[in-house]
C-alpha cells in the first residue's frame, strides 16, 4: 500500500527534488552550448618532423618560413568537450581540430617546443576515421601564444572544477537521503525533537 508521509516530511522531499531537476535541466542545456574562449584571426600551420629524441619538439627544426596553412585559431568548449580548431584564414573551411582530452594531461596533445614559446605541437583527429597527425602551430607574438596557451589550460581548469562540484554535489545528495530516511523512521523531520 502507498504510504504518504506527513507534510513536514513531503515538503523537504518535494523541494529537494525540484532543484535536482532544475540543476539536471541547467547541466543537459550546458552540454549543448558552444563558448568560443579564444580566437585569432591568422596563425600558421607547419608539417614538422618527428622529434629525434625524448627532449622535446624544437621550432629550429622546422622551416618557420614556409608554412603549410595560414589559419584562423579558435578554441571552443562545449560541455565536457574542448577543441582547437583550425580554419582556413581565407575561406573558413575547417583545415583540421584538435580534440581536448576530458580524462588525460593536455600536453598529450598541445606540447610547447622547447625552444620558443610562440610554437606548439598539436595532435590533430579526424573525427569519423579517429585518424591522428602531429602538426606544427606558430604565432606571430608572444602575447598571442600566451593568451592561446592560457585558453587551454583554462578548459582543464574547469573540468577539474566541474569534477569537483559532482563530486561535492553527490556527497550533499547522499548525506540528505540519509537525513530524510532518518526522518522517515523516526516520524518527522531530521533534526527536529519531539515532545513527550
Amino acid at each position: 500500500r502507498q504510504r504518504h508521509f506527513p507534510e513536514q516530511v513531503r515538503g523537504p522531499l518535494e523541494r529537494e527534488k525540484a532543484g535536482s531537476d532544475i540543476r539536471a535541466r541547467t547541466m543537459a542545456e550546458e552540454q549543448h552550448v558552444e563558448i568560443v574562449t579564444f580566437s585569432l584571426p591568422e596563425a600558421y600551420v607547419y608539417a614538422i618532423p618527428p622529434t629525434a629524441t625524448h627532449a622535446g619538439h624544437r621550432a629550429d627544426s622546422w622551416n618557420v618560413d614556409e608554412w603549410l596553412r595560414a589559419v584562423r585559431v579558435k578554441v571552443t568548449s562545449c560541455g565536457d568537450r574542448g577543441a582547437i580548431r583550425l580554419e582556413d584564414a581565407t575561406s573558413g573551411e575547417l583545415f583540421a581540430e584538435c580534440p581536448l582530452p576530458r580524462d588525460a594531461a593536455i600536453n598529450t596533445v598541445v606540447e610547447p617546443v622547447t625552444d620558443s614559446s610562440r610554437y606548439f605541437v598539436l595532435r590533430v583527429e579526424d573525427e569519423a576515421t579517429r585518424r591522428h597527425a602531429f602538426v606544427g602551430l606558430g604565432f606571430r607574438d608572444r602575447d598571442s601564444a600566451s593568451d592561446f596557451k592560457l585558453a587551454v589550460q583554462e578548459h582543464q581548469s574547469q573540468l577539474n572544477r566541474d569534477k569537483e562540484a559532482a563530486r561535492t554535489r553527490a556527497e550533499y545528495e547522499a548525506q540528505m537521503a540519509e537525513k530524510t530516511a532518518a526522518a522517515v523512521a523516526a516520524g518527522g523531520p531530521a533534526g527536529s525533537t519531539q515532545t513527550p
